[in-house]
């Protein structure tokens, strides 16, 4: 059954962010690894979901960390009380997915907006599949 949620962003906040100056010159051939974790977080009363993208940057094949980040993409959600099911909120994994996916198209362009001038100014968060980051829902 497809159900059409009301929903529009109200914000982005840049929560952490460092780039770490590494020890040698960074070639611009460089290949980088993007270690990514999504939570989401709930505010029922403001009917507000928090989208937290956490990056972590480094050399690929390498334990070098060059830089990090923390993004938080906020969503208004008419009705999010609608979805709160035994102290739980609850939504299909399609709209989970479109949050992931839009969340992580906007820290895709607020890191390159960081970066800019920067030896990490190759470093383009590469495109994933933001079904990845839903939740497998675990057995009580």
């Amino acid at each position: 059954m497809v159900q059409n949620i009301s929903f529009g962003i109200e914000g982005i906040e840049l929560l952490e962010y460092s780039i770490i100056s590494p020890s040698k010159v960074i070639e611009p051939n460089t290949q980088f690894k993007f270690d990514i974790n999504v939570e989401h977080r709930f505010n029922i009363d403001s009917k507000r979901i928090f989208v937290v993208v956490a990056i972590d940057i480094s050399i690929q094949d390498s334990d070098i960390k060059l830089g990090n980040s923390k993004i938080s993409c906020i969503y208004n959600v008419l009705e999010l009380e609608k979805y709160l099911v035994k102290d739980k909120i609850s939504f299909p994994n399609d709209f989970i997915t479109t949050l992931n996916s839009i969340s992580l198209s906007t820290c895709r362009g607020v890191l390159f907006t960081l970066f800019r001038g920067t030896f990490l100014h190759n470093a383009i968060l590469p495109i994933v599949d933001p079904k990845v980051f839903v939740a497998v829902s675990k057995p009580d």
